[in-house]
């Protein structure tokens, strides 16, 4: 018998090309497909740096319009939990043991705020290792970190470059109103893949990782205070936020205080009221309410307050108050970058130039940069 087989032959006008334009049109389907999934997954579980150096920490969360929260702080992907130290419970007899913040909400924040006075004994000795890691990091630690920032600086080349060839591809092909339907897909691909180790890369905060600097905080709408500088040591930074830390937290000033009526004094004051006392920091220095009494019950706070801002203890009427505060500069603080900025460096003389006798320039307060310019 004979076999006869028989090759299929191009018919013309057939193209023979074995990667034709409805395979480009699928491929970008796909690719915004897997960016869809991959991102999902990543942002599932990626935390903010600067937020996980405050995790699990009893924190102050102050807002930009005065108000302050404190509690043990949970940091998740997309959000805050804030643990209340003791329910509370409104006039109509709900209990209310956290609150939850939202991504969203998050634009609200002006600083979260950490004292050692609120911490526990176990708390206290994470800390110190987090701040002896950070200040002084290991080789495997700086190694890590340049290389992050190799992939920080690749990100927006890698990203621009994807958008530059769907871009010519939508240009010269049939399909182009498709793929430049799906631009924002594939930009996003670029962000997500090769961003997902990576924050935000600042050279010019870079140097000055571990080494003292001056944050400058913008104030509460409306507030009188000066704007807020506080020193410490620049801990990290990402594209939303900037952790600046102290070693020690050594107060300025200790005050005590028997309030029977309204009274201010330096950088404090303290409206005395028929159902609550509200305490509010004016000064230049940070407040931290270690302590009030309240007809003999002593309650412990470690409320942190900048400048602008206030809280709000409810007592009874003609209840006595005592108060134990502290005028500090030196707390550990966390701030997003819409609202905070490395405005100086804090290392000590500049060494390097011989035979000159200079001075430093006179900055007055109102002259200070306005942060919220970012």
């Amino acid at each position: 018998m004979i076999r006869c087989f028989i090759l299929a032959q191009d018919q013309p006008g057939e193209s023979s090309a074995w990667f034709g334009l409805d395979d480009v049109f699928w491929l970008t389907i796909l690719l915004v497909f897997v960016v869809a999934i991959v991102g999902a997954l990543l942002r599932l579980r990626q935390k903010d740096k600067c937020l996980k150096l405050i995790d699990k920490y009893h924190v102050t969360y102050l807002t930009v319009d005065g108000r302050t929260m404190w509690g043990d702080l949970s940091v998740a992907s997309q959000g805050l939990e804030l643990q209340f130290d003791a329910p509370y419970r409104t006039r109509r007899g709900l209990a209310k043991n956290s609150l939850l913040i939202f991504q969203d909400e998050l634009s609200n924040c002006l600083a979260i705020c950490r004292t050692v006075y609120g911490l526990t004994e176990a708390e206290r000795r994470d800390r110190e290792r987090q701040i002896r890691r950070s200040f002084e990091p290991g080789l495997l630690r700086r190694l890590a970190r340049w290389l992050r920032n190799i992939v920080n600086t690749v990100r927006d080349a890698f990203t621009k470059a994807l958008g530059m060839a769907a871009g010519q591809v939508g240009r010269t092909s049939p399909v182009g109103g498709a793929i430049k339907s799906q631009r924002g897909g594939i930009d996003e691909l670029g962000k997500t893949l090769v961003g997902a180790v990576g924050n935000a890369y600042e050279p010019i905060l870079e140097r000055y990782i571990g080494r003292p600097v001056v944050l400058e905080l913008t104030n509460p709408p409306g507030s009188d205070s000066p704007v807020c500088e506080l020193p410490g040591y620049l801990v990290d930074y990402t594209d939303r936020y900037v952790a600046v830390f102290n070693a020690q937290h050594e107060p300025v000033e200790m005050i005590e205080l028997e309030v029977t009526e309204s009274l201010q004094r330096e950088g404090v004051k303290i409206d005395l009221l028929d159902d609550k006392v509200v305490v509010t920091c004016q000064g230049e220095d940070a407040l931290v309410v270690r302590r009030v009494t309240i007809s003999g019950r002593t309650t412990d706070l470690s409320v942190t307050l900048i400048p602008g801002c206030s809280v709000r203890l409810m007592r009874a009427a003609n209840e006595p108050v005592t108060l134990q505060i502290e005028r500090t500069r030196q707390i550990d603080l966390v701030c997003p970058r819409s609202v905070a900025r490395i405005r100086y460096g804090s290392q000590g003389p500049t060494v390097g130039r011989t035979g000159w006798s200079g001075t430093a320039p006179q900055m007055e307060a109102q002259e200070s940069p306005d942060a919220s310019d970012q």
